[in-house]
């Protein structure tokens, strides 16, 4: 078994190519030859383990395990995301405990039974049921078969598929093995009738949510890490590398996200995300794509940016150019950077004959999860209530 920890350097003897692309594609890795003809190993921001042919690849976080849970049991459902912890408190294996989440969320979701709605079919049968097609009728020499569209109301629908799928993959990838095996085994007995789908994501990516199947969308983002991390294709098909992982950038970003979303009272679709129509330059051509961005009124009100690393203190050049062109854009006189680690208090630089205030504030992942979300909740009510003119939402990080 081949053991790393994220950005730390680890001296390998050798590597077979099928693990060098595995490491470099899957894991962001840096490798480089010694003198003596050893390696030197360094995984980027990725984390989880990978099946090299019959040799493990695990690569484990700087923080505990737990933590990365909590973040991801967080930003998938932040109401509930105490009953997913309490899960798995001191489990240190990711797969496992990413089972225990998902199997959590599952018999919270699923205790009275799966999601059922209509669904239009189109067939072709002995007997009319439903509707008749008749442009496709028409053009059959023989009357039967009859081709008709009819609907149904069941449980065979992309909701439960996409369900379905990560219940699968988890199975696939060891998870009957965990001490959540036995819970998973029982909801798998409840989704394997429902079809298959071979791309239960873009079924995700086109879900509309409703008030009938809202319920489904914590379980479902759970789901979506599920299925995310345990899909991989290295190089185009040339290696396939059984396993799951997690980009613990993406991961934070998401936390932050949401934790600074429900300390600030505002509803999810208002932190825009992905490409938000802002650009640099009059021309339009500067595309920007900050990881925090709020818009009201037709006016940007907030602008900053997360980043999964540790800062000295002072903030990295490269990141305050990048959160400097954000505030450029947004015409705001202020803007916030999030670093994961770097010293307590508060850092603020003001840019010369601009006036433009960057705040970088830095947090403690190793605290326990309330102090965490406390620390995000301070810098809501510091930085983004203010911009926003909204009453800060009440501290319930208490136990």
């Amino acid at each position: 078994m081949l053991r790393l920890t994220e950005n730390q350097r680890t001296r390998v003897d050798s590597l077979s190519t099928t693990e060098r692309i595995t490491l470099e594609s899957v894991f962001n890795a840096s490798i480089t030859t010694l003198p003596d003809g050893a390696l030197h190993v360094q995984a980027g921001n990725v984390i989880g383990s990978v099946l090299v042919g019959e040799r493990p690849v695990v690569v484990r976080p700087k923080i505990e395990v737990d933590r990365v849970l909590f973040m991801t049991a967080y930003a998938a459902d932040p109401y509930r995301w105490r009953d997913g912890w309490s899960a798995v408190a001191g489990i240190d294996d990711l797969v496992e405990g990413i089972t225990a989440l998902f199997v959590r969320a599952c018999e919270s979701t699923l205790a009275r039974g799966l999601l059922r709605a209509y669904r239009t079919i189109a067939d072709d049968l002995a007997v009319v049921k439903g509707r008749i097609r008749w442009q496709r009728q028409a053009r059959r020499p023989a009357p039967v078969p009859i081709a008709v569209r009819y609907s149904v109301h069941d449980e065979d629908i992309a909701e439960n598929r996409v369900l379905r799928a990560a219940v699968a993959r988890l199975r696939l990838l060891g998870a009957h093995r965990s001490t959540s095996s036995t819970a998973l085994e029982r909801v798998w007995r409840q989704v394997r009738h429902v079809e298959p789908s071979g791309d239960p994501l873009a079924l995700l990516e086109r879900m509309r949510w409703t008030r009938l199947n809202e319920h489904y969308r914590p379980l479902l983002e759970l789901a979506r890490v599920v299925l995310g991390g345990s899909m991989l294709d290295v190089k185009g098909g040339q290696v396939r590398a059984p396993g799951f992982t997690l980009r613990l950038f993406d991961v934070f970003e998401q936390f932050v996200r949401t934790a600074l979303q429900e300390a600030s009272g505002l509803p999810n679709s208002d932190f825009s995300v992905g490409d938000s129509g802002l650009r640099l330059d009059e021309q339009d051509q500067v595309v920007l794509k900050p990881d925090l961005a709020v818009r009201s009124a037709g006016r940007w009100c907030f602008v900053g940016d997360v980043k999964y690393k540790r800062d000295r203190g002072e903030g990295q050049g490269a990141d305050l150019y990048q959160l400097l062109a954000y505030a450029t854009a947004t015409n705001l006189p202020d803007a916030t950077l999030i670093y994961a680690d770097g010293p307590t208090g508060p850092r603020h630089h003001v840019v010369q004959h601009a006036g433009t205030r960057l705040h970088l504030r830095h947090l403690d992942l190793s605290r326990r999860p309330e102090e965490v979300l406390r620390q995000l909740t301070a810098i809501a009510a510091e930085q983004v209530v203010p911009a926003l003119g909204v009453e800060p939402a009440q501290d319930e990080t208490e136990w």
